[in-house]
């Protein structure tokens, strides 16, 4: 299959070339036409379609890499699509060209406001974040935490916590962030990634017929939706943190405290479940009715332990 691609350079030299025109006609207060934006619609189609060659390039890279004798050595890097993208961008938007979704829906990349093609440097930014941001960040995170909870490190208890709680809130901030931005772009059509958002990458309409304006108004109730979603996950998130430290709380006060059916003796007495009682207590209460007090969970007399060290 032949496959060729416009670029960026030539479309936006035509298009300039017909707005600098100037027209015997028009007033002297009349400023050239500006690109316009392209729409919702027709960036997501444009993605979709690229999105579809690059699986069956990568189909045809696995295809290939089968007569090597090393192939399952080598399809360790194909289990992702990463690198059939990286050679789709090279030969694409790499080179200054249309991808075949942007040909296909008449769009372009570029700085609009400045009339011209984005940077070699700002399209690889783009890139290197849309494919490889939010995955190096939250991996980034995950073996900073684990530096931090290494036994070898001097760092104190309590800047041990303090870390911990900052990188578990990076983590789970990060994947709403960019369900955030997602809902954004649904609601307004600018900037498909945070990654062209960034480096500051637009779509233009060029060139076809725009999409029907039922389709963005669509897509924007779509993003009201995400942004919704995106809102509540926050409030899901922040209600599990209060219950997580409102059951160490409650753990710390059953060790520490009294016993929770005298309200007098301390606490010497662990059931299989986690829960501490005194010993006459918890002894007299299985003989009588073999069940957790608190969460009523099947405990034999025998399985509960003394904790010596209180």
């Amino acid at each position: 299959m032949a496959v060729t691609f416009l670029p960026y350079q030539h479309i936006l030299r035509l298009i300039k070339k017909m707005d600098t025109r100037k027209d015997q006609n028009m007033s002297k207060n009349s400023q050239k036409r500006k690109l316009k934006y392209a729409n919702q619609a027709e960036i997501l189609r444009s993605h979709q379609r690229d999105l579809d060659f690059v699986l069956q390039l990568q189909e045809k890279l696995s295809d290939i890499l089968h007569d090597f004798k090393n192939y399952r050595t080598l399809s360790r890097h194909l289990i992702s699509d990463t690198l059939a993208k990286l050679i789709y961008f090279i030969f694409t938007t790499g080179m200054g060209n249309q991808t075949l979704g942007e040909e296909y829906t008449g769009i372009v990349q570029a700085d609009i406001k400045a009339y011209r093609i984005p940077s070699l440097s700002a399209r690889i930014m783009a890139m290197m974040l849309e494919y490889f941001g939010e995955r190096t960040l939250l991996r980034g995170l995950d073996l900073l935490q684990r530096y931090v909870n290494d036994s070898g490190n001097q760092l104190t208890e309590q800047s041990i916590k303090l870390l911990n709680l900052i990188l578990s809130r990076l983590q789970s901030i990060i994947p709403l962030l960019i369900l955030i931005h997602k809902s954004i772009f649904y609601i307004s059509g600018r900037y498909y990634s945070l990654g062209k958002r960034l480096t500051k990458i637009d779509y233009a309409k060029v060139y076809g017929n725009p999409s029907v304006d039922k389709i963005s108004w669509g897509l924007r109730l779509l993003g009201i939706i995400t942004l919704m979603q995106s809102v509540l996950k926050i409030w899901q998130n922040e209600s599990q943190r209060r219950n997580n430290e409102e059951h160490i709380k409650l753990t710390e006060t059953d060790v520490h405290g009294k016993c929770q059916l005298c309200t007098e003796a301390i606490s010497t007495t662990a059931t299989p479940c986690g829960h501490i009682f005194c010993w006459p207590c918890i002894s007299n209460w299985l003989r009588n009715k073999p069940q957790c007090p608190f969460c009523r969970e099947n405990v034999p007399p025998q399985r509960i332990v003394y904790l010596m060290n209180l």
